[in-house]
């Protein structure tokens, strides 16, 4: 379980740098004008991490339930993505409060 948590702060991490920072705004914006489906992936946050989540369940080989392997990596990936979309929110409500 705690293996899922920290996974989830880093997808997290990711996703809002990559959605919501200056330092990747060129790269939404370039890739917005190229593939414009890629280009609003890269700006929401949340699709974003999903996308993030699955990846990182893949490499770490996560697993929450001890079932199917298949159903499980699944599964686990949306639990991951689940919970960084609450601390995403909560990065968002931070930077808004700031002002930056």
């Amino acid at each position: 379980m705690i293996e899922v948590i920290y996974l989830s702060l880093v997808t997290a991490s990711i996703s809002f740098a990559v959605s919501e920072t200056k330092l990747f705004k060129p790269l939404r914006e370039w890739m917005k004008k190229k593939v414009s489906f890629l280009g609003e992936l890269l700006s929401c946050g949340y699709c974003f991490g999903i996308w993030i989540a699955f990846v990182l369940v893949v490499i770490f080989r996560a697993r929450l339930f001890k079932s199917w392997p298949l159903l499980d990596y699944f599964l686990t990936a949306l639990v991951i993505a689940w919970l960084s979309a609450f601390q995403w929110g909560i990065m968002c409500w931070l930077m808004q409060k700031t002002g930056k």
